[in-house]
């Protein structure tokens, strides 16, 4: 028996390329081929960067869906049906919405496939497989096989990801990640972790956690371990952690060079309303992100925009936020209503979403606002959105910033990523608004 794994793309604007910034390696697919047992034959189509053969002679076909990808899932899915194949689908849009994803495939995997993976392909290979399998919450795989897309590696940006743990402690109202995992968090064995670090192609390692510090103390113990390494790595965080000097110092020491720390808003009353506003508790934000800075540790400030308390003045609030800490990189992001979480739910009773499924719409398109806010129109959101990303990836403003970062860490390696990220960002902005989802990636790949 032979499987196709395919990882689905987002979209692109007709006769452009993908989003290079989006083109990081499939770890998803190199953790399912280390599940999958050796007798099998195999292959992988990574639709951002190649075209699919719908002409594979694979028996089944394995898709891993996320919500900006499902429209464009469920094209290929359906190809493949019609030619008789067996179509497994899996990821955190088919566990949360089995219910959207079922008309389009055979069988799907719902939560964590660790346990169940084999024994779905060898109930398929005796034809006497089940709807839905449903997985839990284990992360004990090993070291992942990145052997299936050895051949694309060139294609992807020079950075290895690496799964710590899954889960996050924290409740907020829009996230996807607690509507799967109830509040729980979840490690690996720290061994496995270490060697695949040892094994990494790349010596920049993406810790791709949620929370890699939901579990502090084994987070300390991790780092002493990492620190032996020499790598450079960057991962997410919540602000809290800046209020542990010595979990600082052992980042520090052990190669931490830049961590993407979800403040969401400045707006108290937008903190509240998305269950965060423990982020307003923690002390002095100001003196908080000093504290990182001052490590040496740079930050990725990601906010979100569309809450019911913001207006323009939010955003003009929220840049000179940024320009006074001179934030690594930013992101002004509009409020996503990410399917089974409080967010769509109460979006949906309240009436404000336009369309139920705004990911399966016709026309929809990144950067486009799926519901109503309430002290601005959607397109308002969706424009101060981008004007404000672009005033902070300025040439001016990058080269402000350029000379900060550099008084801060002389790095040459994290100077120079600084600069190769912050102009990809500059010439992206326009790129990234108004990409049609689900749409023009039959065209022949560049």
């Amino acid at each position: 028996m032979k499987i196709a794994f395919i990882l689905p793309a987002i979209g692109k604007k007709k006769n452009e390329k993908y989003l290079k910034s989006w083109l990081m390696e499939p770890l998803t697919i190199a953790v399912l081929n280390r599940l999958t047992p050796k007798k099998y034959d195999r292959e992988f189509y990574d639709d951002r960067i190649e075209s699919i053969n719908y002409n594979t002679d694979a028996d089944v076909i394995a898709i891993t869906v996320e919500t900006y990808t499902a429209k464009r899932a469920y094209q290929i899915a359906d190809r493949f049906r019609k030619k008789g194949k067996i179509v497994i689908m899996g990821g955190y849009h088919a566990t949360l919405m089995p219910e959207d994803a079922r008309p389009h495939c055979d069988i799907i995997v719902e939560g964590n496939s660790e346990k169940v993976w084999a024994g779905l392909l060898k109930d398929v290979e005796k034809r006497q497989y089940k709807d839905i399998y449903k997985g839990a919450t284990c992360l004990d795989y090993g070291i992942p096989d990145r052997r299936i897309y050895r051949d694309k590696l060139r294609k992807y940006l020079p950075i290895t990801l690496i799964e710590v743990g899954r889960g996050c402690h924290h409740n907020c109202e829009f996230c996807s990640i607690h509507s799967y995992y109830k509040g729980g968090y979840h490690h690996r064995k720290l061994e496995d972790i270490i060697r695949e670090i040892k094994h990494a192609r790349n010596r920049i390692v993406f810790f791709v956690d949620d929370s890699i510090f939901s579990d502090k103390e084994f987070a300390k113990e991790l780092f002493r371990e990492v620190a032996k390494l020499k790598i450079v790595w960057v991962t997410q965080v919540t602000l809290d952690i800046a209020r542990d000097e010595e979990l600082l110092q052992l980042m520090k020491k052990s190669g931490c060079a830049m961590i993407l720390i979800g403040f969401e808003s400045i707006d108290p009353n937008n903190l509240r309303q998305m269950n965060k506003e423990w982020t307003a508790k923690l002390g002095e934000r100001d003196e908080l992100v000093e504290r990182i800075h001052r490590t040496g540790i740079s930050i990725y400030a990601s906010f979100v925009f569309g809450f019911d308390y913001d207006n323009e003045e939010s955003f003009r609030n929220n840049l000179e936020f940024c320009n006074k800490h001179q934030f690594f990189v930013t992101a002004f992001n509009h409020l996503l209503a990410f399917p089974n979480t409080k967010t769509y739910d109460r979006f949906q009773s309240e009436g404000r979403l336009y369309h139920d499924k705004w990911w399966l719409e016709n026309g929809y398109t990144f950067g486009t606002i799926s519901f109503r806010p309430k002290l601005m129109t959607d397109k308002q959101l969706a424009y101060y959105c981008k004007e404000y990303k672009k005033k902070y990836y300025t040439f001016q403003s990058i080269f402000r910033r350029g000379i900060t970062l550099f008084q801060r860490n002389k790095n040459p390696i994290i100077n120079l990523i600084y600069w190769y990220q912050n102009i990809l960002f500059h010439f992206e902005v326009d790129k990234r608004y108004g990409i049609p989802v689900g749409c023009n990636l039959d065209e022949e790949k560049k």
